[in-house]
């Protein structure tokens, strides 16, 4: 089932399945909630995955508006308090996705009762930085917001392949669903992500910032890493996330970033076991 929630304001879109206990489902930078398709239903009771701000269906920024990393945390907390407000919840988060549920789940510790990171954690920004982003933020202010377009649905696919080798040929077809007719030309192919999401971050969340967070997590942790991701080896995760209480780090050997894509049996399977007795 498909439906549309309004989160201050913007339209975000969700796709639910089954019945049960609730898993929400966060998608990465560029992703869409269809990037969940392979692995929701090999997940028991009932799970969310929605198009995050810019993405897929989901509401752009207006005019004059930014996609700022704390709107993407904000959105989850309106989409659990919408859907689920009754008691704690399983948090799938892929990538960005993942550092978004992971803040989620320092901020509302009450509301999760565990939380898996596939390929993906806060990005280490350190503060003698943040003074060149936000310059490049400014730059990057003025950038074009026409939509990125294809010749067609091949070449999109293509496109994602080069940039994918790892991904099967399903992964690829699913991860260009959303293209489609271009409004602002006739007879292209447009992807639905806003280009603007493109653009730097002004402000990102500091390292320090981050290590304080990660101490607030109550619920068990489980980081499923892709051998062939972009995560660091398992010793380096464990010593940067050590503030989380309950953390178990898990390699997904032979896999690329898109995991839950390239080995979904796999996944749902380590998943499940970390669940274990959960209801």
């Amino acid at each position: 089932m498909e439906r549309d929630i309004d989160v201050r304001g913007l339209s975000l879109r969700l796709r639910e399945r089954a019945a049960g206990n609730l898993c929400m489902l966060v998608h990465g930078w560029l992703d869409h909630r269809g990037s969940f398709d392979s692995l929701a239903p090999l997940l028991p009771g009932r799970t969310v995955a929605y198009d995050q701000r810019g993405h897929g269906d989901s509401s752009w920024a207006g005019a004059g508006g930014f996609y700022h990393f704390v709107d993407y945390v904000a959105d989850l907390d309106g989409l659990v308090g919408a859907i689920a407000p009754e008691g704690p919840i399983r948090l799938v988060g892929h990538s960005m996705g993942g550092a978004v549920a992971l803040f989620y789940a320092a901020l509302r510790p009450e509301r999760v009762a565990h939380l898996t990171l596939l390929d993906g954690a806060p990005i280490a920004v350190h503060a003698r930085e943040v003074p060149d982003r936000f310059a490049g933020w400014l730059d990057d202010l003025g950038m074009d917001r026409r939509r990125r377009t294809a010749s067609s649905p091949d070449e999109a696919r293509a496109r994602l392949l080069r940039n994918n080798p790892r991904l099967s040929a399903q992964a690829v077809a699913t991860l260009a669903e959303p293209i489609g007719p271009d409004p602002d030309q006739d007879g292209s192919l447009a992807w639905k992500w806003d280009p603007l999401l493109r653009a730097r971050s002004p402000l990102p969340v500091t390292e320090d910032v981050t290590q304080e967070l990660l101490g607030r997590v109550r619920a068990p942790v489980l980081l499923l890493r892709a051998e062939k991701g972009i995560l660091p080896d398992e010793g380096v995760l464990r010593d940067r996330l050590s503030r989380i209480a309950k953390l178990h780090v898990e390699t997904v050997e032979g896999a690329g970033h898109h995991l839950h894509l390239e080995r979904p049996e796999t996944v749902a399977a380590r998943i499940r076991n970390a669940w274990g007795g959960m209801q």
